[in-house]
């Protein structure tokens, strides 16, 4: 392989591995606190009608969070349940 088939490889790694950026949390003005509230009031609401110790139901967790105001971006600041 020669030189031009090295950086073709490297292109393409990067580029594969940009698109696996984890995604977080964030919400412009929102403390750590207000996070952890939040979360895990969305953590609760999402359990609701659910047997004790099952997992979070992702898809409700998300959508409380982004009715609270919070967006999913790669680079943000928090993890959430589950994700």
């Amino acid at each position: 392989m020669g030189y031009r088939g090295y950086v073709m490889v490297a292109t393409m790694a990067a580029i594969a591995f940009a698109g696996c950026a984890e995604k977080r949390w964030t919400k412009p003005g929102a403390t750590v606190e207000d996070f952890n509230r939040d979360s895990h009031a969305c953590g609760q609401e999402a359990q609701r009608g659910v047997f004790v110790g099952a997992p979070v139901n992702t898809r409700g967790y998300r959508s409380c969070m982004f009715a609270r105001g919070y967006r999913r971006v790669e680079g943000g600041q928090w993890l959430g349940l589950r994700d």
